[in-house]
């Protein structure tokens, strides 16, 4: 699935102006249903834009990427409470606990 991925990254960089689900299915041969799948877990892969879909009246979707900076370094406080800094262990594990369900 990792390799469909790098394929429609690859072919929205090529296409700036974005491209419907429809339209990279029939670019690269990946099945409509598997590319939908795929462009709701690419890295850097946003809706631009809804353009009217030409069956049913409906709405389609216009798929963009970003490009990621070569340099793009990491704060150094995330503004995560770190286990150290709290008094009572036993919100340690809460919070560790909550950080797994929001993960």
């Amino acid at each position: 699935m990792k390799s469909n991925h790098n394929i429609i990254r690859e072919l929205l960089k090529r296409h700036p102006e974005g491209l419907k689900s429809r339209e990279i299915a029939d670019i690269t041969g990946i099945d409509k249903r598997v590319v939908n799948k795929a462009l709701e877990s690419v890295f850097g892969v946003y809706i631009d834009r809804w353009e009217k879909s030409v069956f049913r009246n409906t709405l389609s979707a216009v798929w963009v990427v970003v490009d990621v900076p070569e340099n793009c370094p990491k704060p150094a406080n995330t503004g995560r409470r770190s286990c150290e800094r709290i008094r009572n262990p036993d919100d340690a594990i809460f919070l560790n606990k909550r950080r797994e369900i929001n993960d």
